[in-house]
């Protein structure tokens, strides 16, 4: 009997970690370049995995969700491409960005040693950049998340409490030191830029799940905004958000879709 009950208790936590491992999946998958393919796998898998986790996750999670598929469904790839283009190009220059480095670095040095902090956790996770992509783009550290809460699912049913603990720890520290610290202002700042539709429905799931994650995660994230040397910095070089600007080219993107 007693046995039953822990094997019980290591399904059932391992069924919330895949839960929020799928939410991890549909926020990163939905936060990088719309192309095609990415749409495509939305709508016909990640949707599909979120929804059977929504019931763990909560009722304003399943809320939220229903509301995103509702957009996803009735907007169209070039519209969502034109969407994305207009909302995160010279995204630099604005308020708000989907890059941590522009909330939490000063200057040059300061911004390679954080990158290389992240690229550092993906490094032991087994996590390979795709070449030119940003490590500190929102999709890619939510993308991170949801690889180590996998590994905590499957931790949990094969390989022990210990390396599901060491999975828990690492999403502390990353949560604390990384995506916590900016990744909820992000969403709410795309929440109050973007035009009505999807964006910003994507902007409020994506600040229910984190902030409920910061606060299941027992972190306490110092909240960031945009630096705003990076922004007199660039405009002493010479840089505006005109047409001519160097630093963002309009609905570029990285090698895995990332905008930049």
């Amino acid at each position: 009997m007693v046995t039953q009950m822990i094997e019980s208790r290591k399904e059932q936590a391992a069924a919330y970690h895949f839960a929020r491992s799928a939410a991890y999946r549909l926020l990163s998958q939905a936060t990088i370049y719309p192309s095609e393919e990415v749409i495509a796998a939305l709508r016909d898998e990640d949707l599909s995995q979120a929804h059977a986790a929504a019931e763990l996750l909560g009722s304003t999670f399943a809320e939220r969700l229903a509301e995103f598929e509702q957009e996803l469904k009735a907007t169209s790839v070039d519209e969502l491409q034109r969407l994305h283009q207009r909302i995160f190009t010279f995204f630099f220059f604005i308020d708000w960005a989907p890059a941590e480095t522009v909330y939490t670095a000063k200057e040059i040095f300061q911004e390679t040693d954080q990158l290389s902090d992240i690229a550092g956790f993906f490094r032991a996770f087994g996590m390979e950049l795709a070449e030119k992509e940003r490590p500190d783009h929102i999709s890619t550290e939510l993308e991170f998340m949801h690889l180590v809460t996998c590994k905590e699912a499957l931790a949990q049913l094969h390989h022990g409490s210990e390396k599901a603990r060491l999975c828990r720890v690492v999403q502390r520290k990353f949560m604390e030191a990384h995506l916590g610290r900016w990744g909820p202002q992000f969403a709410r700042q795309l929440g109050f830029q973007a035009p009505e539709g999807y964006f910003p429905v994507l902007a409020a799931l994506l600040d229910e799940f984190l902030t409920t994650e910061v606060s299941y995660l027992r972190t306490n994230p110092e909240v960031l905004r945009v630096n705003a040397d990076w922004r007199t910095k660039l405009e002493d070089e010479g840089c505006s958000t005109t047409d001519d600007c160097p630093v963002v080219e309009s609905g570029g993107e990285n090698g895995n879709g990332n905008q930049l």
